[in-house]
């Protein structure tokens, strides 16, 4: 047959493989994703460019994943091509849908769930640490594949906002960059960590029935568990369809995520300084990803289809809420500062609700 499946096919002797008239899912320019049919039922086949830490975080996550995390099965993989063949989460709405359509009940529904299965996901992982590690090496051959990469990326965002804070006149406040950086280990993996998708935005789920099913796992990584509640915060630190949202539906989330996760850490005290660090943190490293194309034109999403606010809003409205954090004084600092340049440099420009909230707006 030439559809493109003989390698699906090798992985999967016996099960009649085929294509659908209408199989693509999408993908990126590090993967390419398409339904299949499998017997009497259907298969999504990934397909990665290079057998790299994308294929490798997808394929040990996957492979630990237990039977109750709200996430796709793994049915097989491979090396060479590095592919991926897991159970379908269906063709259901996403979060993203709910946020840009017009109903604010629904939309504030939706981030109850998506704050629900990732409560249920780092309930279901907790303890995995050991699992998710040998996973991950029995894979990566000779490459260095960490846990989490959020501690170099968070070097990275200091040396890059050294940068942008010289070119803009602005001062750097003393232990600002120390804070930032050790977050890494304030909010560490022998906290209260999980596996996590690590990409968690509105666009990677699948809604069945009335829970959520969370996709796209190339980023995955052990991390503490903040780091992803935060994303309610931010919100949407690394999506693009990150518009602001009420605070009451937020907490409402918060609410949600304390209530499925279980009370021994989400009840306490710790929880709510953690989150807001984890927030205060995504703010700066954010601003370092964005800043460069902010300060030049701004352009639009390559992709046109995507209805995403401007990168000037976005940081604006994060670093304003990073420099009222208690949790790291100098970087709240740091924030303050550059909002501040910014807002001289570029005007106001809010940040707006997400469509479905704008009549809170």
């Amino acid at each position: 047959m030439r559809d493109g499946l003989d390698d699906v096919r090798a992985l999967l002797p016996g099960v009649r493989i085929g294509p659908l008239e209408h199989d693509t899912r999408g993908g990126s320019g590090r993967s390419s994703v398409r339904r299949v049919s499998a017997d009497s039922g259907t298969l999504i086949v990934k397909t990665f460019a290079d057998a790299g830490p994308g294929w490798v975080r997808e394929t040990a996550a996957l492979s630990v994943m237990p039977p109750d995390a709200p996430a796709p099965r793994l049915v097989a993989s491979g090396r060479t091509p590095p592919m991926v063949v897991m159970s379908d989460a269906g063709t259901g709405a996403n979060v993203a849908d709910a946020l840009l359509g017009d109903d604010p009940v629904a939309a504030a529904d939706a981030l109850v769930s998506w704050a629900v299965a990732i409560a249920s996901l780092h309930r279901a992982t907790a303890g995995m640490r050991e699992e998710f590690r040998a996973a991950l090496d029995a894979r990566a051959g000779d490459q260095l594949v960490a846990e989490s990469p959020l501690g170099s990326d968070l070097r990275d965002a200091a040396e890059v906002l050294a940068a942008h804070c010289a070119g803009l006149g602005v001062a750097v406040p003393t232990g600002a960059f120390a804070e930032l950086t050790g977050l890494a280990s304030r909010l560490g993996a022998d906290g209260p960590a999980a596996l996590t998708p690590a990409d968690a935005c509105p666009d990677n789920n699948v809604r069945q029935g009335d829970t959520l099913m969370l996709i796209d796992f190339e980023g995955a990584q052990w991390r503490h568990v903040a780091w992803d509640v935060a994303y309610l915060v931010v919100p949407w630190p690394s999506c693009w369809c990150s518009w602001r949202v009420p605070e009451p539906a937020a907490e409402r989330a918060l609410d949600a995520y304390r209530a499925a996760a279980g009370p021994a850490y989400a009840d306490s005290p710790a929880f709510r300084r953690d989150v807001e660090a984890a927030a205060a943190g995504w703010a700066l490293m954010s601003t370092a990803w964005f800043l460069p194309r902010a300060l030049d034109d701004d352009p639009p999403p390559s992709d046109r289809r995507l209805v995403a606010p401007t990168r000037r809003a976005l940081l604006l409205h994060r670093l304003a809420g990073a420099r009222r954090t208690t949790q790291a004084p100098a970087l709240a600092e740091l924030a303050g500062r550059l909002h501040d340049a910014l807002l001289r440099r570029w005007g106001e420009e809010r940040l707006a609700y997400a469509p479905a909230f704008r009549a809170a707006g």
